[in-house]
């Protein structure tokens, strides 16, 4: 598990969830992050019973990313996203009595130079290697497709830093080998309807498993019109949820930017 430098710890984040019954979302530096990343942590199951992960990393605002998130935030939400799908995976191994891993997702359509700065390197280069050395069984497959030369290059650099185990699990799909590739992993009622699946709408289970059925989807996209997800609706956009309620929230979303190592404290004024 991680070291920590400040803030709680894995153990302290694992029980925020378990015996507090929180969701991701309640974390102000996971719902920062979903607000400029389009990313879905668990996304009902596989053809295999494993729990899926979604990200559209080319709908990703580079600029709002480091703009709305410090680094001390951004890796907060990386420990509080791993912490909760690492107890899910034990409350699904232990329910199927096997082991379990998880399948990531990464559409990468729309990357561009933005996403490939050094600046962006310099942030991610923790965050990759986190599953690697703390969370090895986390997943058996990452799928990236609709993968261009750009993103191919990306990939390149971060190589190097994985171990061996964690690269075979990588697979990279170019657009021409990504039609069909979703559909090949779940079936269609496990899926967004852009990516072969029968879901035009972000099912309630997974927004009230995430905590997005609480924050609503304009806190998270900061967009009119009930959009979850800025962007085009091929590529995960305009995924729709309920529309925001102010009344949720006594203040302004999203949270100001805050360096305090405490920013978990916050809480929705809504109780559960």
């Amino acid at each position: 598990r991680p070291l920590v430098r400040g803030g709680r710890s894995p153990d302290e984040v694992r029980a925020w969830y378990r015996d507090g019954g929180h969701a991701p979302a309640e974390c102000p530096d996971v719902a920062r992050l979903w607000s400029v990343l389009p990313f879905l942590l668990e996304h009902r199951k596989s053809h295999g019973g494993e729990p899926l992960a979604f990200a559209s990393l080319g709908l990703s605002d580079m600029e709002a990313f480091f703009s709305s998130l410090t680094q001390a935030q951004w890796s907060n939400a990386n420990l509080y996203g791993l912490e909760y799908l690492l107890l899910r995976l034990d409350q699904e191994s232990l329910a199927q009595g096997r082991l379990v891993t998880a399948v990531q997702l990464f559409d990468c359509h729309g990357i561009g130079l933005q996403h490939v700065m050094p600046r962006v390197f310099r942030r991610l280069k923790d965050a990759v290697q986190l599953p690697d050395r703390y969370y090895p069984e986390l997943f058996s497959q990452i799928v990236a497709f609709n993968i261009l030369p750009i993103a191919v290059r990306a990939y390149e650099l971060i190589r190097p830093l994985l171990s061996k185990a964690i690269q075979e699990r990588i697979r990279l799909a170019t657009p021409a080998r990504s039609e069909g590739l979703p559909l090949s992993l779940a079936p269609p009622s496990s899926l967004p309807a852009c990516y072969g699946g029968s879901l035009a709408q972000l099912p309630e289970d997974v927004a009230a498993a995430l905590g997005i059925d609480k924050l609503g989807a304009g806190c998270l996209a900061g967009a009119s019109g009930g959009s979850l997800f800025r962007g085009e609706p091929a590529h995960l956009g305009k995924y729709h949820s309920t529309p925001y309620d102010a009344a949720l929230h006594g203040s302004a979303w999203p949270p100001a930017r805050s360096s305090s190592r405490d920013s978990w404290e916050w809480r929705r004024s809504s109780s559960r």
